[in-house]
Formats: structure tokens, C-alpha cells, sequence
């Protein structure tokens, strides 16, 4: 079955009542949003759309959904476990990616935990020459090591590693992996360097570049927001183009911005209570810190819209 783009009605209805948002998140979410969002384009080939069929997450689903991380008490803690070595030279910056995640999620405390070695249970292959490994043995070994970390305050926790890794035996691979129902994740930042394909030799000698730097970042922090995203319970989206498509290859994941379409916002809002002004407000600013400069520029117009009398 083709995807057909929603309309304009089919998406006031995944938005659901807005009446009683306070009036920044209902700008936010009602304001000029043709200036600020993209429709999702016609997919081809083996887009993310082609291959799965997505109905669309709305208001009211999400709200029915059994299986969300959502604060509660003293449970707002975001662990973060790197698996693996990350003695690279191009390994990703993990406190930056941390500093970005910590902004989006508001209201929660984001923890980086002491670095872990693969064992020996955990389950591998090797796939044209490279050695990835299974994303359950990430969930198994997290599960079995829940009690190491303080389980008063954990709300999730998501590995992070510089391996490869696949879900199962019919997929080439994965960028990142969601399971809501334990409140785990992991994430793989091996593709997200421009020169993964290259030879090994030319990865360790290649100059790491300010060009690549600023892709790889943008691509770090959007795996993680976005597997974050689906432990607070965002199914992938159809509305707009958003930190929430699904994504099958390098060019889908380039597409994905760092940003919430209306309807996911909404949704992530419901959870958090964020005063979305503030959240906004710092975002841009990391994002002008680090060079992520597109993403400065749309945050700080989408802020004007919010801001509009």
C-alpha cells in the first residue's frame, strides 16, 4: 500500500483538543506552521515508507499507549552506557551529545555511566568484513545489570557504542533501537561517521574535518533524541518532516531535523510540562555553540512565532 501524505484535517485531528495548552504551546503548535514545517516527501525506492507501513501516531493514541517512560517521583534519571571502546579519533563527543539530550528532555537528570567491555555472551556477526552485533544482547546485558545502577532513579537507560549492530538476522543493520517495554535503548554511532564505508585504515588516518565533525554531531544527537523519542513513547511519524521519521538509509537520516513536528511536540509536552520558550530558547543556543547552525536559525524563527501577539 502506497503512503498518502494526511491532510490538514487528518492532522488537527492527531493533534487532538489544544484548548487548554497554555498559550506559548498552543503558538507552538498552531502558528504560521507552514513557514516552519515540511510535508513529508513522495518515498521512493527503499525509503523508510516504502518498506513500512505507518498509520500515524495521534494525540489520543499516545495517550492509550501501555508502554511509556514517563517521570515520576524520584524515576527521572537518563542513563547513558557506552559499550565498547571509544578511543577514536573520530568517536562521537558523548558529553555534547548529553548537553543536547538534557535540553529535550526537560525535567530529566542525564546520567553518563563508566564504560563497559562487549562480553562474551553478547551475540555477533560479521557482515562484508565488519563485526556487528545483536541489539538484544545490549537489552539482555542492561537488564541483568539494572540492579548496578540506581534503580530508585532510573527512568530508562540506552546504550551507546562505536559497533555495529543489527535487530536480527534478515536486517543488513540499524541506526538505533527502542524497547519501550523494558525502558531501554541502544544506539550505534558506526554509521553516522561519513566514512564508515571507507577502509578501516583510511577512517584512523583521514583528517577528521570541521565538515565531518558538524555531520557527525547532528547525526549523534538525532539517533539519540529519536531513540529517546520512542522510550517516551513517539511512534515514528507521518505528519511533517521530523526528529520522529523512520529512517532506512543515509539520506533519510540526513533528512530527519532536530525538531518536533507540531504533533510530536504536543505529545512529548504532555509528559514533560516543559515551558516549550525556555527549552527552545536553550536548544538554539547549543546549537549556535557547537555550529549546528541551521538548526540555530530555525529555532530561534520558530521562538518569533511563539512570541507573535
Amino acid at each position: 500500500m502506497s503512503f498518502v501524505p494526511p491532510d490538514a484535517k487528518c492532522i488537527a485531528e492527531a493533534l487532538g483538543d489544544i484548548s487548554k495548552l497554555p498559550r506559548d504551546m498552543e503558538m507552538a503548535v498552531t502558528n504560521k506552521l507552514s513557514e516552519s514545517f515540511q510535508s513529508i516527501p513522495e518515498p521512493h525506492g527503499c525509503d523508510w515508507l516504502i518498506v513500512h507501513e505507518e498509520k500515524g501516531q495521534t494525540m489520543k493514541s499516545f495517550e492509550q499507549m501501555a508502554y511509556k517512560a514517563v517521570p515520576r517521583a524520584t524515576f527521572k534519571t537518563i542513563y547513558i552506557q557506552p559499550v565498547g571502546s571509544f578511543d577514536h579519533p573520530r568517536a562521537g563527543p558523548l558529553g555534547i551529545i548529553i548537553e543536547f539530550a538534557r535540553v529535550f528532555f526537560s525535567g530529566c537528570q542525564v546520567e553518563l555511566l563508566p564504560k563497559i567491555n562487549f562480553s562474551k555472551d553478547m551475540i555477533s556477526r560479521k557482515l562484508y568484513g565488519r563485526i556487528q552485533y545483536l541489539t538484544d544482547s545490549f537489552f539482555d546485558y542492561l537488564s541483568l545489570t539494572r540492579h548496578k545502577r540506581n534503580i530508585m532513579r532510573e527512568l530508562v537507560c540506552v546504550a551507546v557504542t562505536m559497533a555495529d549492530i543489527y535487530p536480527e538476522d534478515s536486517w543488513n543493520f540499524v541506526y538505533g533501537q527502542a524497547h519501550p517495554i523494558k525502558s531501554l535503548g541502544v544506539y550505534s554511532f558506526a554509521r553516522l561517521d561519513p566514512l564508515f564505508l571507507s577502509s578501516e585504515k583510511n577512517v584512523m588516518t583521514c583528517p577528521f574535518t570541521d565538515e565531518h565533525r558538524i555531520i557527525m554531531l547532528r547525526r549523534c544527537v538525532s539517533t539519540l533524541l529519536h531513540e529517546l523519542g520512542h522510550l517516551f513513547g513517539l511512534l515514528h511519524c507521518i505528519y511533517y518532516v521530523c526528529l520522529m521519521n523512520g529512517a532506512n538509509h543515509e539520506i533519510e537520516m540526513d533528512g530527519q531535523p532536530l525538531y518536533l513536528c507540531p504533533v510530536c511536540l504536543r505529545k512529548l509536552y504532555s509528559t514533560f510540562r516543559f515551558n516549550v520558550r525556555i527549552v527552545y530558547e536553550k536548544f538554539a543556543d547549543l546549537c549556535e555553540t557547537y555550529g549546528l547552525e541551521e538548526e540555530c536559525i530555525w529555532y530561534r524563527k520558530r521562538l518569533d512565532c511563539i512570541k507573535e501577539q
